[in-house]
């Protein structure tokens, strides 16, 4: 007892999988499960690096499904369009969020929201 109280994502790990064990013995589906935020996070930065390994280990320990994150990773908010403050401080307060100290780049791609000039020939 004891040996594992800093690999909080494991015992996370193991929570999940007994709590989709135990739905499972008595015929319930497995939705609504609270999963644990370090495994969750694992989870989720796995399946944003490979979405098919992510369903392989899944379909094996539990977890979220891929719409579920789509679904929490959009009640977080989103950048505004175009070059703002706001995107600048939540860059930067997601970095510290991480423990991150190094360098990184933002940047969006605007071109499907942002109408374009048109030229327009009347003769």
């Amino acid at each position: 007892r004891g040996h594992y109280d800093d690999r909080q994502a494991f015992i996370g790990m193991l929570h999940t999988i007994l709590q989709v064990e135990d739905r499972l013995r008595r015929g319930k589906k497995i939705m609504n499960i609270r999963y644990d935020a370090s495994y969750d996070e694992i989870c989720t930065n796995l399946a944003l690096i490979s979405p098919r390994a992510y369903t392989l280990l899944q379909a094996e320990l539990g977890g979220r499904s891929l719409r579920s994150m789509q679904m929490v990773r959009a009640k977080h908010g989103k950048f505004k369009p175009g070059i703002d403050d706001a995107n600048f401080d939540a860059a930067a307060e997601w970095a510290h969020n991480l423990g991150w100290t190094g360098p990184f780049v933002l940047s969006a791609d605007d071109t499907k929201i942002v109408t374009a000039l048109r030229s327009y020939n009347d003769g």
